[in-house]
């Protein structure tokens, strides 16, 4: 599970999470939204989880504990980046899990496609949440729609982040950058160096990327710049 500093809302039956940082705050985000006809979910800390559909059976699982194939038990938060990262390489793993509705399921991870990752948000009930949008400060109004994944989890981290683990991830950015690699790649030969608590942030930001439709907004003024998202 996430717990991230947003604004959840919905259109048109679709869920989105919005982010943002200084100089806007998100009250003035969720006001601005609620004028441009978006329902207010939640303003504040929104609770996200992931969930994976099962190959055989209509349920969505949300992960909570795992036994691996050699052993090993894995319980939250970190049951669901393990998946992510190391199920296809133990099929035979055990997990343990909740439907949407609560029901407690045991099954093998190879039950579950773990290709397609949902995001769920909590607001009254488990709501899909299929779009995540972060508006920025800009001198000119811009929207990038279809935002690499690495780009959009890096833009949540740098408010996310701790400010010394904010300049160690710099760091990872700007090593990336010279060697020409993924930061993915660059963070995982280097994960070590940050607390727990930061590596389950990055890892989970990056999860959500590949969940999630991305955009990128940049505006000087929220109610003159933000533009209504169809």
């Amino acid at each position: 599970m996430l717990q991230l500093s947003a604004v959840a809302t919905r259109r048109a039956g679709r869920v989105s999470l919005w982010g943002t940082a200084s100089p806007f705050c998100l009250e003035d985000l969720a006001k601005a939204l609620q004028r441009r006809g978006e329902e207010i979910l939640r303003v504040g800390t929104v609770e996200v989880v992931f969930a994976f559909p099962e190959w055989t059976r209509p349920h969505r699982v949300i992960p909570r504990q795992a036994l691996t194939e050699r052993g090993q038990r894995i319980r939250e938060p970190w049951t669901t980046l393990w998946l992510v990262r190391f199920g296809y390489a133990e099929p035979r793993a055990e997990l343990e899990g909740l439907t949407l509705e609560g029901e407690p399921v045991q099954l093998l991870v190879r039950d579950l496609d773990l290709d397609a990752v949902e995001t769920y948000v909590m607001a009254s009930g488990w709501q899909r949440c299929t779009a995540g949008i972060w508006v920025a400060a800009g001198s000119l109004p811009q929207v990038r729609s279809d935002v690499e994944e690495e780009a959009w989890a890096a833009a949540w981290l740098r408010a996310v982040l701790s400010p010394s683990e904010r300049e160690a991830f710099e760091g990872i950015l700007q090593e990336a950058t010279r060697r020409g690699i993924p930061w993915r790649v660059q963070y995982q030969e280097r994960e070590a160096r940050f607390m727990l608590e930061s590596r389950r942030q990055i890892e989970g930001m990056l999860l959500l990327a590949r969940a999630v439709d991305r955009c990128l907004i940049e505006v000087s003024d929220l109610e003159q710049g933000l533009p209504i998202m169809d």
